[in-house]
């Protein structure tokens, strides 16, 4: 191999991740610290922030941004959390706090570990005797000590589920090696106690009305993204629905201007596939280029080597064709705003109107397809189920609503962040565990089925404009483009005496 591309491939190794043990790690190059009895160590391309006070050291690696103070970079978001720590309302602190992180708190013998609200970055952990380890993933965690999966892989890999979903995961406090936990959003763990502890929702979510939900939200996003662009360049992947087009709605407009605007050509998409002609006629509406990202070739084996090494759920054949072309076609120093965590509040798993029945673990494993079928996923399920039961019934928020944030945020879209990693750093502005509660505290049935109406009403209060290109239109045209891509015969010969006809403009 080249000595150029081996630095490269080793600069790429687990990159952004972090490890935290007792024991020494062969981990050439990372930033190390020792914090009592443990080192820290994280990839250069990952931020660690120390701040060491009389009774405890924070460490926080990742990035943290507070809406309320978006100047504030991350050594003074950390002197807060640690101040309030004092009088006891650090809980409040953290959950006003945007952006991507773990936090370790070191207080003499006692660890206190929170992630940011929607778990983005991840938090695998476990023990060897009394020894406490903690990791971005389990490979990592390998590094220190031998991981055994208990037949867990195979389960997962050789079910249904695991063969046929090109984006399988795991319940978010679950991973495929025995002895290995995953820190769910909305717990923080304690180490001493060896358990997981709620810290949200911990009583009734006040109710609000859906105008003043808006108009919180909208303040809170855009202040969240205002002070993440104090810390990096800034960049939107645009799509032709509606997380993203609110972020953007919601990004100051003297900001904008910055943004470097892409889409993902990737699968099936095409330069004429609504989720690349929508986007953008958009970028135009606010006079902003338009970038495409190329993600549909095949890499090299050489990818493919360093790609799955970085984590055991690695999904190669989709997400790892696609985190090259990101690579090699986004700008190497922009942080990405990404739109997800919205489906939090917008009814996800509502069909008909309706909201799913949520009376027993097997209705709330039923919202997975496929799950009850794998022997260790259906037990992880039925274990949060029977404590997050009744923290739903006291708060007021559904068991539904509650299993998509803490298994699907906190496991599918972090799962998704931690392997692209290796491409770019990411960041998520609805992951706010005070953002997302305001907008839980609107009525369900006020939020509709699809909960767009809220999305709607964000992008109404920052930019009107942009409501008046449509929403994943399904017009013949658009299905036209399909077809071309993937039909056959008279049906591509239809397709194309359809795309023969001019495009409207805007």
């Amino acid at each position: 191999m080249h000595k150029d591309s081996a630095q490269a491939d080793h600069l790429l190794r687990f990159r952004r991740q972090f490890l935290v043990t007792p024991r020494s790690a062969a981990l050439p190059g990372w930033s190390h610290r020792v914090i009592g009895a443990h080192n820290v160590y994280a990839h250069p391309g990952l931020a660690l922030t120390v701040h060491e006070g009389a009774a405890r050291t924070l460490v926080l690696l990742g990035f943290a941004i507070d809406p309320d103070h978006p100047e504030r970079d991350d050594a003074a978001v950390l002197a807060g959390i640690a101040e309030d720590w004092e009088s006891g309302a650090e809980q409040d602190t953290l959950d006003r706090l945007s952006g991507r992180f773990a936090l370790f708190v070191f207080s003499g013998d006692d660890i206190v570990v929170h992630t940011d609200a929607t778990g983005t970055r991840t938090v695998e952990y476990m023990w060897t005797g009394d020894e406490f380890h903690a990791a971005s993933q389990s490979y990592l965690l390998a590094q220190v000590e031998p991981l055994t999966d208990g037949g867990r892989a195979d389960q997962f890999w050789g079910s249904p589920y695991g063969r046929s979903d090109r984006e399988a995961f795991l319940p978010g406090d679950t991973t495929l090696f025995a002895g290995v936990e995953r820190l769910l959003p909305n717990h923080r763990l304690n180490v001493n106690a060896r358990r997981q502890e709620r810290v949200w929702p911990c009583g009734p979510v006040p109710a609000t009305t859906r105008a003043e939900a808006v108009s919180r939200a909208a303040a809170q996003l855009s202040a969240s993204i205002a002070g993440a662009a104090l810390r990096f360049p800034l960049s939107l992947p645009l799509t032709a629905g509606y997380d993203s087009r609110t972020v953007l709605a919601a990004t100051p407009p003297e900001l904008r201007r910055r943004l470097h605007v892409y889409t993902l050509l990737y699968r099936h998409l095409s330069a004429r596939s609504a989720d690349v002609a929508i986007p953008s006629r958009l970028a135009r509406r606010l006079g902003l280029a338009h970038h495409l990202v190329d993600c549909r070739r095949v890499p090299n084996a050489a990818w493919r080597e360093v790609y799955t090494a970085n984590s055991p759920l690695a999904h190669y054949d989709d997400w790892g064709i696609i985190a090259k072309g990101i690579l090699d076609g986004h700008p190497a120093d922009a942080v990405a705003l990404k739109g997800n965590a919205s489906e939090v509040a917008r009814n996800y798993y509502w069909k008909g109107g309706e909201r799913p029945p949520t009376a027993t673990a097997a209705q709330v494993l039923a919202l997975q397809p496929g799950w009850a079928e794998i022997p260790f996923v259906a037990a992880a399920v039925e274990r949060w189920f029977d404590a997050a039961a009744p923290v739903a019934e006291q708060s007021g928020i559904g068991l539904d609503v509650l299993f998509y944030w803490e298994h699907r945020c906190g496991s599918w879209q972090a799962q998704s962040q931690l392997e692209w990693d290796i491409a770019q750093e990411v960041f998520t502005p609805f992951s706010n565990r005070r953002l997302l509660g305001t907008l839980l505290g609107v009525p369900a049935d006020d939020i509709g089925p699809e909960g767009t109406v809220l999305l709607r009403e964000l992008m109404a209060a920052t930019e009107p404009g942009l409501l008046e290109v449509p929403f994943n239109p399904r017009t013949l045209r658009y299905r036209a483009l399909d077809v071309l891509q993937r039909g056959s015969g008279r049906l591509r010969r239809e397709a194309r005496r359809l795309l023969r006809q001019p495009w409207p403009r805007r």
